[in-house]
C-alpha cells in the first residue's frame, strides 16, 4: 500500500505535532477530498507521514477522528488541539485561512495522535 502523505501550511506546525503540542488541525469541507502528490484524503485510522515545506519527512501520524464543524460554535477540542486558547484565539488564527467566514460556515476539524 502506498505511503500516505500530509502537508501543513508552515514548518511551525510540524514543529508543534513533533513536540507533541499540536494534536488537531481544519481543513475546507469542499477540499477534505482534494489529494496531491503530499496531500492525501483524511481517512479515520489511517497513518500519514508529515511533509516539511522542502518535501522531507518529519514524522508520522494516524488520524482519530473528523468532526464537521461550525464557525460559530468552535470545539473545545478543536482550539485546544491547535494550541489556542479559546475558540476567539482560534478564530483570529484563522480568519484568513477561511477567507472572513460568515457565523454559518462549515468546515472539517481532524483530530490525530503522534506515532513517531
Amino acid at each position: 500500500m502506498p505511503e500516505k502523505r500530509i502537508q501543513f501550511v508552515s514548518d511551525d506546525l510540524v514543529a508543534q505535532i513533533i513536540q507533541g503540542q499540536k494534536t488537531a488541525s481544519c481543513v475546507w469541507l469542499d477540499g477534505l477530498g482534494d489529494e496531491d502528490d503530499y496531500n492525501h484524503s483524511l481517512i479515520v485510522g489511517e497513518y500519514y507521514t508529515v511533509y516539511r515545506l522542502d518535501k522531507t519527512p518529519a514524522c508520522k501520524i494516524r488520524i482519530i477522528g473528523l468532526e464537521l464543524c461550525s464557525w460559530n460554535n468552535i470545539p473545545e477540542r478543536l482550539w485546544r488541539g491547535e494550541t489556542n486558547t479559546s475558540a476567539e484565539e482560534f478564530r483570529s488564527d484563522h480568519l484568513e485561512y477561511f477567507h472572513h467566514p460568515t457565523d454559518e460556515f462549515e468546515f472539517v476539524a481532524y483530530y490525530f495522535k503522534l506515532v513517531e
